[in-house]
């Protein structure tokens, strides 16, 4: 049981800042490398990766493959644990909403703050790449790649809004998000040139440059980063406004459905 030591009234950082805490301890408490795990699984992940791209698929042309395929991985584990943590985080913490009265959504952005730290700890990393490398981007490029990525998170919040919820009466909806974030993954190019799609299939080509907001968030971040251009301009501009709408509509879903949550645990 947690303690809630110190909160004041209507402090909900601190009830944040103590969830998302404990959370993070609780997760790599058994474990003989601890906290290592942040850094280190998603680094031999991508290792793996390179390793059978680069061998299998010897024709790669993509300049920086590397650092490419890096922020590919960032971009899409910030999607796969936003949504997947968000999801998941009024039914893990059932046994606090069902017995203590506290602003709910505390326990959606506490559950999802770990893919922000995640994807911190890997621009570290990501640094580390692009020090050893030609690649020289300026302060707006680097800070066009974090408002990218601040963007697609906040669009996993706005989606989590309603799956959280969907999720505590329809179970089987985790098992259909696994096969949903399949699907992103293969539709966001992380490790693959989106025009090489065009002469083979019209529609996957539109769906990854025009629809897909991961995907565009990505290639937006990525260009800019790697190769000094900033684009996809109009799309995530689009992206910006259409998920504000439906962050309207989330959150009237939300309060909707919110108070009468515990009923369903």
């Amino acid at each position: 049981m947690i303690k809630f030591v110190g909160i004041k009234k209507g402090n909900t950082w601190d009830l944040i800042w103590i969830l998302f805490r404990t959370e993070f301890k609780l997760k790599y408490n058994d474990s003989f490398l601890g906290i290592i795990w942040v850094i280190l699984k998603p680094f031999l992940l991508y290792l793996i990766l390179y390793f059978v791209l680069t061998q299998v698929f010897i024709n790669l042309t993509i300049k920086h493959f590397a650092i490419y395929l890096f922020i590919g991985q960032m971009f899409v584990n910030l999607w796969n644990e936003t949504t997947s943590k968000g999801m998941e985080s009024f039914l893990s913490y059932a046994h606090l909403i069902s017995k203590i009265v506290f602003p709910r959504y505390v326990v959606l952005i506490s559950s999802t703050l770990i893919a922000i730290v995640n994807f911190l700890i890997n621009c570290i990393v990501l640094s580390i790449f692009i020090l050893f490398s030609e690649i020289r981007p300026s302060i707006f490029e680097i800070f066009w790649f974090l408002m990218c990525a601040i963007l697609l998170y906040f669009i996993g919040i706005i989606i989590s809004m309603f799956i959280s919820i969907i999720y505590v009466k329809f179970r089987d909806l985790k098992q259909i998000w696994e096969l949903f974030n399949t699907m992103i993954f293969w539709l966001t190019p992380g490790f693959y040139l989106p025009a090489n799609l065009a002469d083979k299939n019209g529609l996957l080509y539109y769906i990854v440059e025009h629809i897909n907001p991961v995907s565009i968030l990505l290639i937006g971040a990525r260009d800019g980063l790697i190769y000094q251009s900033i684009g996809k301009l109009n799309e995530i501009g689009l992206i910006f406004i259409v998920f504000s709408v439906i962050g309207i509509l989330g959150y009237g879903y939300y309060r909707k459905n919110i108070a009468r949550i515990a009923e369903s645990f």
